[in-house]
């Protein structure tokens, strides 16, 4: 589980420093500024599930969706805060509800975009012919 986290915020710190360069007009703050933070974080995300799902081998379906969900949370949790403190550092007086919303936003989307890889690994493996 350790892996997981580690690669869940490996994964959150690298879409968090896309969104944050991405963010350049100011006074304004979008958790995806651009089509690359999205892209960047289905992609990550799909990587590390996949990784991870490869170096365990052959798991039942409750831990690959556990793993593939602690792996999501933990990008969600990184990517979220950043985002959060990215609002906090733009603004001079920062509303307390759209820092939520922003935090809440990223980590809905990875979640979101995790279920796609986390379905992919569940899936049962055809035997090459």
């Amino acid at each position: 589980m350790g892996l997981q986290i580690v690669l869940g915020c490996g994964v959150g710190a690298i879409v968090a420093l896309i969104s944050w360069l991405g963010n350049r007009t100011p006074h304004l703050i979008s958790t995806f500024p651009d089509g690359l933070t999205l892209v960047a974080l289905f992609v990550l995300l799909s990587l590390a599930i996949q990784l991870d799902h490869r170096r365990h081998g052959k798991r039942d379906r409750a831990t690959s969706l556990r793993a593939g969900m602690t792996i999501a949370a933990a990008t969600g949790v990184v990517f979220g805060l950043v985002v959060a403190a990215l609002g906090a550092f733009r603004f001079s007086v920062p509303s307390p509800p759209l820092l939520v919303f922003g935090f809440l936003t990223a980590f809905g989307s990875s979640l979101a975009c995790a279920l796609p890889a986390v379905a992919g690994t569940l899936r049962p493996q055809t035997p090459a012919a």
